[in-house]
């Protein structure tokens, strides 16, 4: 690896205080946004990882998505004991990444926005991670009944506007994280699951539709990330042992890791 693609990016062990399990490492880079750092980022990348990054329309996006993928390989090596580049990922059930031979040891997770992004790893339970930036117009209003369970919309709608908005996007990064901790990501559905917008600290997943028979999100627990100016985030992570953990309906042919 590279020390000079490592040098432009800051990457920072976020403590947990008791807000997610000792046992989950989640780390905060800095990315670089300087159209030069790309040049130090892909040498560092697969040539698949490379090909990726180049269809990216906006520098921007490129950077955020070269920087993030390098500093996940620097930190999986550390767990892996193995060379950064030559990690190979592959997809699970439902297109979530995985570490090729390590699908059943290791969980990870990654997300990024504007100049963060934040990664999450265990080797002991499943982990999901979402960041949302704040600082942003959103008609949250329109988007409830896609988005929001009826208890949700209910908490929303009675708060101010501010409050609301920062409530919605707890909402989404909480959905976002816990999907991407089962596996499934949204496409399972962002009404699947039901959180309180407002709760502090650590809080248990609901399920409030019907037609779940496991309680693959009941065992799964979130905190919010509150300590990056500008933006929310939320970490989900699973009980010990879980490092893979897949729902289960009546009706459909989601997978069940028995």
């Amino acid at each position: 690896m590279s020390k000079d693609a490592i040098n432009t990016m800051t990457t920072t062990l976020l403590h947990s205080n008791g807000r997610w399990p000792s046992d989950v490492m989640l780390w905060h880079v800095q990315i670089p946004l300087a159209p030069t750092a790309w040049n130090l980022l892909r040498v560092c990348l697969s040539d698949d990882e490379q090909q990726r990054a180049l269809r990216y329309q906006r520098d921007a996006d490129r950077l955020r998505f070269a920087a993030t993928r390098v500093a996940l390989r620097a930190l999986l090596s550390k767990h892996t004991s193995t060379v950064p580049l030559s990690l190979r990922f592959s997809s699970g059930i439902f297109g979530r990444p995985e570490l090729t031979g390590y699908g059943n040891t290791l969980s990870f997770n990654v997300t990024h926005a504007g100049q963060n992004a934040l990664i999450a790893i265990s080797e002991r339970r499943c982990v999901g991670v979402d960041i949302e930036y704040t600082d942003r117009v959103i008609a949250w209003q329109a988007l409830l009944e896609t988005v929001c369970t009826t208890d949700e919309r209910h908490a929303l709608l009675r708060s101010s506007l501010v409050h609301g908005t920062k409530g919605f996007l707890r909402c989404w990064t909480a959905k976002e994280a816990v999907l991407k901790a089962l596996g499934t990501g949204i496409k399972y559905g962002l009404q699947q699951i039901s959180v309180d917008p407002f709760a502090q600290g650590v809080q248990y997943v609901k399920a409030p539709v019907k037609n779940i028979r496991r309680s693959s999100t009941s065992v799964l627990q979130l905190h919010w990330i509150d300590n990056l100016v500008s933006y929310v985030g939320c970490i989900a992570f699973g009980p010990l042992g879980s490092i893979k953990v897949y729902l289960q309906s009546t009706n459909s042919s989601l997978a069940h890791d028995s």
